[in-house]
């Protein structure tokens, strides 16, 4: 992404990574002045646990706020306010003196799997279908606290309030408890047509409705910059915060897509393929999920692979323990593979999957491996493997009402052309890329410059900030061989399911 440097009003956005957080500076004029990063891990200290110190990412918060001020090359007192986006789903539970009694039970979680249809039948399918709109999935807040409930009763009992990642945030620059309504729908916890906390959902998992924080609109300002904070950031105190947005709401802000109708795809760790529109698109099976969009009026439906970079990544390492091999290299070779693989299907379930199984506990395979298949030919159905799974989203999402034919790409591994048009031939729709990177942190950017009024509206700050680069058609040929091989890829989840 281009970077400019100019004295000039700004806004921060701040974006609570699984893996990193991130900072970014965007002028008045839409410009990106600097970007900054500082990564940390994911502890599990049990199989199937993930948790992260909410100080850590305060601590890297700092860290990134800094260096992005640094790189921007403006002083702190051209900043007038601050926005936030988060990783879905965590949990980090505050006393009464508002500190964490515990580590962040994040959305990687896998703790709660056995309660999850415990509180289902509590609650029943057609209740949870009409108040969530959503299954209850393990690593939700919700989920989360089910087991709190259960396992560590005298933490809960000692709640002032539970966050999500990027409220727990909002709390540490002014000192406010709050939320906004994209992370508060996908916590399971939220009434997605009375937009009020549950109290039918918040029984069933055993969590008093007392410290479930206020909500708000996502551009809503709902504290200024205490001076502890604004001295460990080096910015100046007062500075307006705003409640910001869960991280896909605030990609598809970043990424422009404001308008009921339209359609993302997101290809990083995990992956996401995204209709907006103006009626929540409910799956009655649940198999999607159906959340509140940083734009009042609008929400987003959403099928989700748990498996999109992160099976790239297993493959790179499993096939190049030294890292001898970097990305470029390995996809490289795929390129010279016809579609199809040969007749080699990879199954991407390496985490589980969601959209549309929702099995915590299915696993991946490569199935129909012959002598003639290389390194090359594995590389390849990877790549294939993802997009077949994002075509059972897409399948899914038409069930639920129609799908566009056109959709925008984002995220780290739609920087690959060859998994761009794997993917537009297997989807069978148009892809055009987001240019830049940040789009998280730029969503949250942009959320700041609304409620700093540093701009007038969401379609004037898209229009200043967010640009697109090429698009991507589907062949024809390849998509007449990617149907047979979808047809195959579909039929392996139930065949191999009892195998683990």
């Amino acid at each position: 992404m281009r970077l400019i440097r100019q004295r000039t009003e700004a806004v921060l956005g701040i974006d609570v990574g699984t893996q990193s957080t991130k900072c970014v500076v965007l002028s008045d004029n839409g410009d990106l002045l600097g970007i900054g990063q500082h990564g940390y891990g994911v502890q599990k200290p049990r199989p199937n646990w993930a948790e992260q110190s909410p100080d850590e990412w305060w601590n890297a918060a700092i860290s990134a706020v800094r260096d992005a001020m640094r790189q921007a090359n403006i002083p702190p007192t051209r900043i007038c306010g601050i926005g936030l986006a988060g990783q879905m789903h965590g949990l980090v539970v505050v006393d009464h003196n508002l500190l964490p009694l515990r580590p962040a039970i994040i959305w990687l979680d896998r703790r709660s799997a056995n309660l999850c249809d415990t509180v289902l039948e509590r609650v029943g399918h057609d209740t949870a279908v009409q108040i969530a709109g959503n299954r209850l999935s393990p690593g939700f807040a919700a989920a989360s606290l089910a087991w709190l409930n259960e396992v560590e009763p005298d933490t809960l009992a000692q709640a002032r309030a539970v966050l999500q990642p990027k409220d727990y945030l909002v709390l540490r620059l002014t000192g406010e408890l709050c939320s906004e309504p994209s992370d508060a729908s996908a916590t399971w916890l939220f009434d997605i047509h009375q937009r009020v906390w549950s109290p039918v959902l918040a029984e069933a998992c055993g969590v008093p409705l007392d410290i479930l924080p206020p909500v708000t609109e996502s551009a809503d300002v709902v504290g200024h910059l205490r001076t502890e904070a604004a001295d460990a950031l080096g910015l100046r105190e007062g500075l307006p915060v705003v409640a910001g947005a869960a991280d896909q709401a605030a990609l598809l802000l970043g990424a422009g897509v404001i308008d009921s109708g339209r359609g993302s795809l997101t290809l990083g760790t995990g992956g996401q393929i995204t209709i907006v529109s103006n009626r929540p698109r409910i799956d009655p099976e649940l198999r999607l999920n159906t959340f509140f969009h940083a734009v009042p009026g609008l929400w987003y439906t959403m099928g989700a692979i748990l498996n999109g970079g992160i099976a790239l990544r297993w493959w790179r390492q499993a096939a190049s323990p030294d890292d001898n091999h970097s990305y470029p290299e390995l996809l490289a070779t795929a390129e010279h593979v016809p579609a199809g693989s040969d007749g080699l299907i990879f199954l991407p379930y390496l985490e589980g999957e969601r959209t549309p199984h929702m099995d915590p506990q299915a696993s991946g395979a490569f199935v129909g491996l012959t002598l003639h298949h290389t390194q090359a030919h594995l590389t390849r159905a990877v790549l294939e493997g993802v997009a077949f799974a994002f075509r059972d989203c897409l399948l899914t999402l038409q069930e639920t009402g129609p799908v566009p034919d056109h959709f925008l790409i984002g995220g780290g591994g739609s920087q690959s052309g060859l998994w761009r048009r794997i993917l537009a031939s297997v989807l069978g729709v148009s892809l055009q890329t987001v240019e830049g990177s940040e789009h998280t942190a730029m969503g949250a950017a942009l959320l700041a410059g609304l409620g700093a009024n540093l701009f007038y509206d969401l379609p004037q700050a898209v229009a200043h900030a967010v640009h697109y680069g090429p698009t991507v058609t589907p062949d024809p040929a390849e998509q007449a061989i990617y149907g047979e091989r979808h047809a195959q890829f579909q039929a392996l989840y139930p065949a191999l399911r009892n195998i683990r």
